[in-house]
């Protein structure tokens, strides 16, 4: 995991190697029925979870549960856009949470082939502060390491 600054705020990197195919870890991320048992924060899921995946298309997840930085529960409703989709390859989308004053951020998952699985390599981009960063830091990896479960298995 790296974090770098950009003309345009913070960059954060996440990266895993799971042991599935890119087409099965790209289904992970856009099958709402695979997405309801991982995509949150530590024991965060979400309760509701809409995914288009198309350029243009919309996603919409409500995570709910005990937040893994502050110890209470929480409900939080992140939206986005999808820029571009390409099924087992990539997906990028406009990322923020819904009600927030704040700009989207941009949000980029590659899935590499490699030998034994599949690179996941995650780029968010348009970070406005450091501790966001942290925040996201910790909660993507932790959603990855969640995914891998899922997949691996």
């Amino acid at each position: 995991m790296s974090g770098s600054i950009t003309g345009e705020g913070l960059r954060l990197e996440v990266r895993k190697t799971v042991k599935a195919t890119p087409d099965k870890v790209f289904a992970a991320w856009t099958k709402p029925e695979l997405l309801y048992r991982w995509f949150g924060p530590g024991q965060m899921l979400p309760s509701e979870a809409e995914v288009d995946a198309r350029v243009g298309g919309k996603l919409r997840f409500v995570i709910e549960g005990i937040s893994p930085r502050s110890g209470q529960q929480m409900k939080i409703t992140f939206i986005g856009v999808f820029r571009e989709v390409v099924p087992g390859r990539k997906l990028s989308f406009d990322w923020e949470v819904a009600g927030d004053p704040g700009e989207s951020t941009f949000v980029m998952v590659e899935f590499l082939d490699v030998t034994g699985g599949t690179e996941v390599v995650l780029t968010q981009e348009r970070i406005p502060n450091e501790e966001l960063l942290g925040r996201n830091k910790g909660g993507w990896g932790s959603m990855l390491e969640k995914m891998a479960g899922l997949v691996d298995s």
